[in-house]
């Protein structure tokens, strides 16, 4: 009997191997020509909306296919507001947030298809009293949620009020920590301390009431668990200005839109070790290493510095380098007077990548908007410069000498207006936009560009036993 079973089930398991054999395919699968699948990305904006102040939204989607967009951000009474957009490839959009908004919201920019950049501006109003605080405008990316350390930089409480913003993306609750760096002293806060930023909410903090009176201060966001997007919106009697979050970064090319007076730059090593830094300053013509830079900097400590006039006020960037030790952030800032009138603007630092996109908005028809791109490497760059404006999209080649910066026009006027960077060699990318007419306030914004990865072109090839399609790459 157990001789016969065992036969039976050999004879089946035989049966069973050719069944298998005879029903596999003897040729490859056969690929589709279905393009690539719609790309998708959420992107946030912690400062949308402030009281007393104009709110707007840019975007631009630098694909190659449509995208829908959802703005969503809290409402001054009842549910959150959510407000679609569909921007073709190579176009853009603007937004003014409604007045039905919640005064100090925050805001998510979900997209499918395409790839898109985002901005957020404010339009501030002067506040006047026994504490004068400047109107105009602020701008920010609307950035990505970051690692575990987001970095804000360059702020003051000294003669100035510091918020910091952290607003939470994600579907589950954050669990932070604030650490503040404040002219060479580090706190930490009890009150900072293990702070539960609920989901899709943003919780703001008054850095004068943790460091009054720090001349130079950074704030050291480090998320226990789940992740934030930090930041800060500082105030003085000579402007307002947005200051996005940092990674830090042991290589970092920090733009100053403007050299010379009221121009300075700041840069502050997060960790727990010695930096060695290389410094070095670019301008259109030449680079030089910064005398007086110290070779090393202790933990937890900042160096603060002007930024010499490279001739007419014209743009400068530095690049630092870490050899050894804990890594950088870095933050520059400038001050504009035209016409009695003054505005400041302020870029964090970036690290050098090959491929940027930016989006602005100009409000005034005077409005100058230009692009500073810096190659600090060691060779000759070739970049392909795509512009989208109010007139359509223009490209222009550029060939940027080893170590040089250039700044070139943008448009003049109102409207939105977007610039794509293509380069073989890793750059950087910063946007600046700044009107000053007649009887009103002034507008100085700047922003530094996002890097992103060209996408691989890829197939859908279906499997025709199970019918489950399979992306693979065309090359």
């Amino acid at each position: 009997m157990k001789l016969r079973l065992a036969v039976v089930l050999m004879l089946l398991m035989i049966g069973g191997a050719i069944a298998v054999d005879r029903v596999s395919p003897a040729k490859p699968v056969p690929r589709s020509t279905v393009s690539l699948a719609p790309e998708a990305g959420i992107l946030t904006c912690p400062y949308l909306t402030e009281p007393n102040a104009r709110s707007y939204l840019q975007v631009a989607n630098i694909g190659t296919t449509p995208s829908s967009i959802r703005v969503n951000f809290g409402a001054a009474k009842g549910a959150p507001i959510v407000v679609p957009l569909s921007v073709l490839a190579g176009e853009t959009g603007s937004i003014r947030i409604p007045s039905t908004a919640a005064s100090r919201a925050g805001a998510v920019v979900e997209f499918s298809g395409g790839n898109v950049v985002a901005t957020h501006m404010l339009f501030l109003q002067k506040v006047s009293g026994p504490v004068v605080r400047a109107g105009g405008a602020a701008a920010s990316p609307c950035a990505r949620a970051g690692g575990e350390d987001v970095v804000v930089t360059g702020a003051s409480t000294l003669g100035s009020d510091a918020e910091l913003a952290l607003y939470n993306p994600g579907a589950a609750d954050a669990d932070v920590s604030v650490s503040l760096i404040a002219d060479g002293r580090v706190f930490q806060p009890q009150r900072l301390s293990r702070r539960v930023i609920a989901s899709h909410t943003r919780q703001d903090f008054r850095l004068g009431d943790f460091a009054f009176s720090a001349r130079n201060l950074t704030a050291v966001v480090h998320a226990n668990v789940g992740r934030v997007v930090a930041e800060a919106l500082v105030r003085s009697s000579s402007g307002a200005e947005l200051l996005p979050g940092q990674v830090p970064s042991n290589e970092l090319v920090a733009v100053a839109g403007q050299s010379g007076t009221g121009s300075s730059v700041g840069v502050t090593v997060i960790g727990n070790n010695d930096a060695g830094i290389e410094a070095r300053l670019i301008n259109a013509k030449a680079q030089v290493s910064v005398g007086g830079f110290p070779p090393s900097l202790p933990p937890e400590t900042g160096r603060f510095f002007a930024v010499p006039d490279q001739g007419s006020a014209d743009a400068a960037a530095y690049e630092f380098s870490v050899d050894v030790g804990s890594p950088l952030v870095t933050e520059t800032t400038w001050t504009t007077t035209r016409g009695g009138v003054q505005e400041q603007a302020s870029l964090p630092g970036a690290v050098p990548a090959p491929d940027w996109a930016a989006v602005v908005g100009a409000f005034q028809l005077g409005t100058a908007t230009r692009a500073i791109i810096v190659n600090p490497r060691g060779v000759v760059s070739a970049v392909r410069v795509t512009t989208i404006g109010p007139a359509g999209a223009s490209t222009q080649s550029l060939s940027i000498p080893a170590g040089r910066l250039v700044d070139i026009a943008i448009g003049r006027g109102a409207g939105t207006f977007a610039v794509v960077v293509d380069a073989d060699a890793p750059v950087v990318l910063a946007l600046r936009s700044g009107g000053f007419a007649t009887g009103r306030p002034g507008s100085s914004v700047a922003i530094v560009g996002e890097s992103f990865t060209q996408p691989t072109p890829e197939a859908v090839a279906v499997d025709p036993r199970t019918g489950i399609p399979a992306v693979v790459p065309t090359r």
